[in-house]
């Protein structure tokens, strides 16, 4: 308990004796750099953010075709965002995402309208 006791006060005094122990200069040395070239950042207002996502949509559906529904849905949103995306520039892939959501969304949605018609749950394909 000594020991334990001594090593506290040992570490209380060492953090409290080695604060600041770094030399400390007065003074502040200011630098002022003037610069007459400065081009603002350009931002372009055509970005393909729609044609990525329409294309993301497409592979993701594709992925989800043991869920019809879900597929469904998710290719409903790469058609949407494929056709935002015809004005913008990429838009070679805003048709490629529009295309391939638009194939996927009609299988998909006549596998979900026959699983339903036969009574079955179109999230589950294969159960």
């Amino acid at each position: 308990m000594k020991k334990l006791i001594l090593l506290l006060i040992t570490l209380l005094t060492f953090t409290n004796v080695s604060y600041a122990s770094f030399p400390v200069t007065d003074t502040q040395q200011i630098k002022i750099v003037e610069t007459t070239n400065v081009e603002l950042p350009s931002y372009k207002r055509e970005n393909s953010l729609w044609a990525i996502l329409s294309i993301g949509c497409a592979l993701l559906s594709f992925g989800l075709v043991q869920n019809p529904l879900a597929a469904t849905i998710i290719a409903l949103l790469g058609i949407v965002f494929g056709a935002i995306g015809f004005n913008k520039r990429l838009k070679g892939l805003a048709i490629t995402g529009f295309v391939l959501s638009l194939i996927i969304f009609l299988v998909s949605a006549f596998i979900t309208f026959v699983l339903s018609l036969m009574g079955e749950d179109p999230t589950k394909l294969g159960d």
